[in-house]
């Protein structure tokens, strides 16, 4: 839910208020975590215009690699998101680690793949 706020525009605050309440006359919430989400959301109106004077200032500055190594957290971040609100965050947990893991598998699979292959290239590629 936090994530979800964060990610509404200063506009819609208005609205994620009124789902909170809704929220906690529903009994989908608990007064103190209605009460976390709403200081989360005022925290997040009031220093919302230096963020964004931050952000602006940093993508100023930063090399385009940053950027795109940080577009790439963006993408992977907003992913397991989705797969903690669609499948629940044990098996998000797992799916991150078998993900992971297949990663470190490529990398090393690469490095040896690469140290591999003049010896390939030598001796015709047999295995």
């Amino acid at each position: 839910m936090i994530t979800l706020l964060a990610w509404l525009p200063d506009e819609f605050m208005v609205l994620g208020i009124a789902l909170i309440g809704l929220g906690l006359m529903v009994g989908l919430l608990t007064g103190r975590r209605a009460a976390a989400l709403l200081g989360f959301t005022v925290l997040l109106a009031l220093s919302g215009p230096f963020i964004d004077g931050f952000l602006d200032a940093l993508i100023d500055v930063a090399p385009w690699w940053l950027l795109v190594l940080l577009g790439v957290w963006l993408i992977f971040a907003l992913l397991g998101v989705v797969s903690r609100a669609l499948i629940g965050r044990g098996a998000a947990n797992e799916m991150v680690g078998s993900l992971a893991a297949d990663v470190v598998r490529f990398g090393f699979r690469m490095v040896f793949g690469l140290i591999a292959l003049p010896f390939r290239l030598v001796f015709g590629g047999r295995r």
